[in-house]
């Protein structure tokens, strides 16, 4: 099996519905809970656009240090826009075991997955090439910014602005967490944003450390897979909604 086949099946098995819970079944729901949050994380992260093509530029031109400060830049203004989207939700938690509010919030999760997973699984199949260049183009333009805190700034608001993030977060936001407060209840806000932000962090440092050891590693072929992997995140995602629909009309 391949790797992105092996990660597609282990997506699936994670955003399976679970059915009412027992002791045996408590630990395998916390683990799915807390790995689909890690996942949205990472998923965030890696596709390829302005954060991570400046910084790769900022790392390969001046060091490590200015990759890693981008990163930490974009890690705040994704998780600026999931606890918005998490106080959106939180109104709704006393309602989140209602059928009707589920099946609304999947079926708004399925509507925005979708065609946004889609898109990254054929850009990943016919359009890696020429979005790196169009990337690359656009970011290598201009003096690299002299102070670390400038270009954490300027990553953040590249974040918090891209109207395709914002998109992304409502989207996986509205099918994790009915089934984040079926397993967590109140404590599923705080450990939703802890586990996000160990998938975005878990990113970057991948990235720092390719930046720092293996420079020449980083081409169209490495941000290919970045978008398979994403395209796959977010389709798994839409299934789990679609799942939650269709069992709600059978019954």
């Amino acid at each position: 099996m391949s790797p992105i086949g092996l990660a597609a099946g282990m997506i699936t098995w994670i955003l399976t519905p679970v059915l009412p819970l027992n002791h045996d079944m408590v630990f395998v729901s916390y683990i799915r809970v807390l790995a689909a949050a890690f996942l949205m994380g990472l998923a965030a992260a890696a596709p390829i656009g302005p954060v991570n093509m400046m910084a790769i530029r900022r790392g390969v031109v001046e060091g490590w240090r200015h990759t890693l400060v981008c990163g930490l830049g974009s890690v705040f203004g994704d998780l600026v826009l999931f606890s918005l989207a998490l106080l959106g939700g939180r109104y709704l938690m006393p309602d989140l075991f209602n059928p009707t509010v589920r099946v609304v919030l999947a079926a708004i999760g399925a509507v925005v997955l979708v065609p946004v997973g889609v898109y990254f699984v054929a850009l990943a199949l016919k359009e890696s090439h020429r979005a790196y260049d169009s990337a690359r183009r656009r970011w290598s333009e201009g003096p690299a910014p002299a102070r670390l805190a400038a270009e954490a700034t300027k990553a953040a608001a590249l974040t918090i602005l891209n109207p395709l993030t914002m998109i992304y977060w409502v989207g996986v936001t509205s099918s994790w967490l009915p089934f984040a407060y079926s397993v967590l209840g109140n404590r599923a806000l705080a450990w939703g944003l802890s586990m996000a932000c160990a998938g975005l962090m878990g990113w970057f440092t991948a990235l720092v450390v390719v930046v720092r050891f293996i420079p020449h590693r980083i081409d169209a072929i490495f941000f290919r897979l970045a978008n398979a992997v994403l395209g796959l995140i977010l389709l798994s995602f839409a299934t789990y909604c679609a799942v939650v629909l269709l069992r709600h009309f059978l019954h």
